[in-house]
Order: structure tokens, then sequence, then C-alpha cells
């Protein structure tokens, strides 16, 4: 159990512990409310089983007097015996009882549960009572019961043949309720999911959007400067793309950035990063690599994508022009390392496609290039 709880995400560990907890106050609620009442009827059915004793005896062929005397041989510790007449409480004559009747008539009426009888607590003892009506005016006979001689008996009854169906009742209705519970924090979690994922990557090719690209870039960012690494940002560009688009349509158009998207992806490291940040332009993150290493890994990519895509009605080439900044030596902060790597990217589109490694002398060019590489996009 406590293994399964472990694996649990927190949210899932506070249901478990709800469920559990409410279930356990339950059962136990259960307890109290079906012993409460099964000592009730328990009470009732003494009161019933004196007043009927007493009444079958008395109604048989035997004299009121002699039921009377045979009342006296009842066992002494637990039945008392006494007549009430006119409010006044007497021994039956010869009655032997070691322990003196401890109610008066007040007592009695007070106590009285129905016409037959009551239930009263006195002291250390609890009694079920019944009063029958005698020859005579205002005359009746009280059979008492020490109710508490046997205990265990009577919790062993109640636990046994009424608290089984509720509690098993019970327990069966907190399993559906777990279940329809986990069902819907199930739901609701795979929607929550489900949207999270659609807010932070693009619909078309699935791969993180520029939201989540400024997240991973930030978070790359503050790793790196902790552990002294370094990493380069590119972003890659797709030089026909608009010819693809305007001859072939939108639809192909797509089509081409999907697969395109699943060419690159299948070349990189867990710890890298593709994002689509908009039309026909791409942001790839490599961690934990130097110059060299990173323009290797352009020139592969430059070459992979060199090779025709067979789209539905068409087979296309195309090109890429790629502009690359390094960490920390061409920026140390995202938005330092996004606009030089996108010079870059903009002063080799505007040669014809290919790979640049961003310098200082670019930023004259790229600024002197930039309309006119924007309007050839």
């Amino acid at each position: 159990m406590m293994q399964l709880l472990n694996q649990c995400k927190p949210r899932e560990y506070r249901i478990i512990t709800f469920l559990t907890v409410t279930s356990t106050i339950g059962v136990l609620l259960i307890f109290v409310a079906v012993y409460n009442a099964s000592r009730d009827l328990e009470i009732i059915h003494s009161v019933d089983n004196l007043y009927s004793f007493g009444e079958a005896s008395l109604s048989g062929p035997k004299s009121t007097g002699e039921t009377l005397h045979e009342f006296t041989n009842l066992p002494p510790d637990h039945y008392h015996v006494v007549i009430i007449e006119n409010s006044s409480v007497t021994e039956i004559p010869g009655a032997n009882s070691r322990i003196k009747f401890p109610l008066d008539m007040a007592t009695l009426e007070q106590s009285r549960l129905n016409k037959r009888g009551g239930y009263v607590e006195v002291e250390d003892r609890s009694y079920t009572w019944a009063m029958l009506p005698l020859a005579g005016a205002n005359r009746h006979v009280v059979l008492a019961l020490n109710f508490t001689k046997n205990p265990a008996g009577m919790l062993a009854k109640v636990y046994s043949k009424r608290l089984l169906v509720p509690a098993v009742f019970y327990v069966w209705l907190m399993i559906w309720v777990s279940l329809i519970i986990h069902f819907l924090t199930k739901k609701l979690r795979t929607q929550n999911e489900t949207l999270e994922h659609m807010a932070l990557h693009d619909s078309l090719t699935d791969l993180p959007n520029r939201t989540l690209l400024g997240d991973r870039l930030q978070a790359l960012i503050q790793d790196s400067r902790h552990t002294q690494r370094r990493f380069a940002l590119a972003i890659i560009d797709l030089n026909e793309f608009k010819s693809v688009n305007d001859t072939l349509g939108h639809d192909q158009g797509d089509e081409l950035l999907s697969l395109f998207a699943e060419r690159i992806r299948a070349m990189l490291r867990p710890s890298d990063t593709l994002a689509r940040i908009g039309g026909d332009e791409f942001v790839l993150l490599l961690n934990d690599v130097g110059e060299a290493s990173c323009i290797a890994m352009c020139e592969r990519i430059k070459t992979t994508i060199s090779m025709p895509f067979s789209l539905r009605e068409a087979e296309v080439t195309i090109g890429l022009s790629i502009g690359i900044a390094l960490f920390p030596k061409h920026g140390d902060e995202s938005a330092t390392l996004m606009r030089n790597a996108d010079l870059a990217m903009y002063t080799i589109k505007s040669k014809g496609g290919g790979i640049n490694l961003y310098a200082d002398h670019q930023k004259i060019v790229s600024e002197n290039t930039f309309g006119t590489a924007t309007g050839s996009r």
C-alpha cells in the first residue's frame, strides 16, 4: 500500500487519503449508529419478552397468588419482582432477593418506553422492566431484568448479524465513488495535459512553439551559466518554400513543413530542441556544443534536407539558410542570441543560402540587407 502511495502524484495521493479517511469515518459512524439502533431494539425486545412472560404466567390455570409466588423463584441476581399498589412498591411475600429493588413508581414512569414497560439505568446497573395489571384497582406487578448481565453476547450478536450488511454496502459505495472520482480526475488531467500541449506546441508539426522555445532557451541559459557549458542557437529558413506554396498549394506546403520537421527531429539528441516560430522559420537549440561541432551538425542537417521530399502531388527539393549564434560568445541573453542568429541567417540568405556563423561585422551587413532579405522570404 505504501509503495502504491509513493508512486502516486500529489493530487492522486490527496484523493486516496481523502477517500481513506472518509471511508474510515463512515464505517465508524455506521458502527455507532447500528450499535445504538440494535441496543434500542434489544431493549424493546427484552421489555416485550418480560411482558409476554408475565402475561402468559398470569393467564394460566393457576391463581394470581400462586403465580406471584412462582415469580419469587426466578434467579434473584437477574430478576426483581415487586407489586405496585396505589403508587407504592412492595415486595412479594416470600421473595428472597439479595438486592433491594432500586426503583420507585416515579422512576418507572419516567423511564417508560411503551405501554408494556421501559428501560432505566441506576448507578452501574441497567434494567428493563414490564408492568402487568393485577386484579383490583391500581394494582400491578413489575418484572425487572438486570440488562447488563451479558453485554459481550449482545455485542457479538449485534456486530455479526446487523452490522455486516450496512458495512459491506458502505464499502461497496465508497469503491464506486472512488472509481468515479478516479475516472473524472484522470479525464480532467488528460484534458489539461492536452490543452497545455496545444498551448505550447505548433499544431502542424507538433514542435515546440515560440512560447515553449523561450522557456527552454531561458532554462538552458541558466543551466549553462551554472555549469560553465556552451550551447548553440541556430535559426533555419527554407529557401524555396514560397515557390512550393505558390505552385503546389498550401496543403502541399504544410506537408513539406511536416516532413522537414520529422527529418531534423530524427537527427537530434534528447537534450536538443527544434521549434517552429512561424511560417517556414525554425529555431534549433544544440546543447553543450562548440563552434566546430555546431557547424558540423548544421552541415549534416543541410545535406539531409537537400534530399528530395516526396509530397502527394510532386517531388520537391529545397535549400536552407542557417544562422548560428553561440552562447556566451555571441550573447548571454535570449534576446541577444535570437537577434544575432537572425542577422547571421539574413546575411547568408541574401547570398543564396548556406550556413553562417554570426560575426560582429555582420551587424552592418545585415542592417543594409534586412529589407531585401525580408522581401525575399
